[in-house]
This record gives structure tokens, sequence and C-alpha cells, in this order.
């Protein structure tokens, strides 16, 4: 993860997007669906993967709300470190962690033991939640 202040050669100023809040909250409910239903056991991998998308697309929407746009994921777990303190440091590495996950499942085709879903997903469904939360109340 990048510190927010460290990262600002990464982010760009932009107008304030809630419309496009709104189309990414519609997609992570959306997602959110799909992941009730799926298998942990024969799915592992792409139960992680779907969190770690629910919780980049609820930051991403944030960032709109406020005006700031990234396309580093690492900006986006620094952003989300930065301004919303209701976030443990714990929370913080956990999403973290996902994403290192996911880039391990999308570029290199590594498979998540059960077991970690397991573990995790708790703590990891607790941070999606979180972050819909504060995202319904920003969209307002």
């Amino acid at each position: 993860m990048k510190l927010w202040e460290e990262s600002q050669d990464e982010v760009r100023k932009v107008r304030m997007d809630r419309e496009m809040a709104k189309s990414l909250l519609k997609m992570i409910e959306t997602r959110m669906r799909v992941l009730e239903i799926m298998n942990r056991k024969e799915f592992a991998s792409l139960v992680v993967e779907s969190y770690y998308e629910i919780i980049k697309e609820a930051i991403t929407a944030l960032m709109a709300i406020d005006g700031y746009k990234t396309l580093s994921h690492e900006v986006l777990i620094g952003y989300l470190k930065e301004f919303f303190p209701e976030f443990t440091e714990h929370e913080i590495a956990l999403v973290d962690e996902f994403r290192k996950m996911r880039n391990n499942i999308a570029y290199k085709g590594f498979f998540i033991s059960p077991d970690f879903v397991e573990r995790n997903e708790a703590g990891i469904k607790g941070i999606t939640l979180k972050l819909l939360q504060i995202l319904k109340e920003k969209i307002g």
C-alpha cells in the first residue's frame, strides 16, 4: 500500500461525480448478490477476487464523490487509510492482503485455499459492509 501523502503524482483532482458513485454502487450490489451464491470451497479464489473488486469499487466511488481519481490500487487503500479513521490498521492490512492475492489470482493463476476464505471472510465482509454504509451516506 502507498501512503496518501506519498502518492500525489498518481492522483488526479477531478470534478465530483456522484452519478459514477451511484453506478458503482449498483455494480457492487450486483457483485454481492453473486457472491452470496458462490460455493466457497470450489471457488475460493473467485470469492477473494470478488470481495476485493467490491472494496476497490467502493473506494473508487468514495474518491469520485470527493473529486479524486487514481489508477493505482495501492493508492486506493492509502486513501482509505488517510480519510476514513473508522478503519483499523488490521482492516487496512486485510484489504491490502486481498489486493495482493487478487493480483496473484489475476496475473499468475494463483489458487486460494478454502481455509483462507473461511478464516478471513467475516473480517472482509465487515469491511465491505462498513464501506457500503459510508458510501450510501455520502451519496445521500
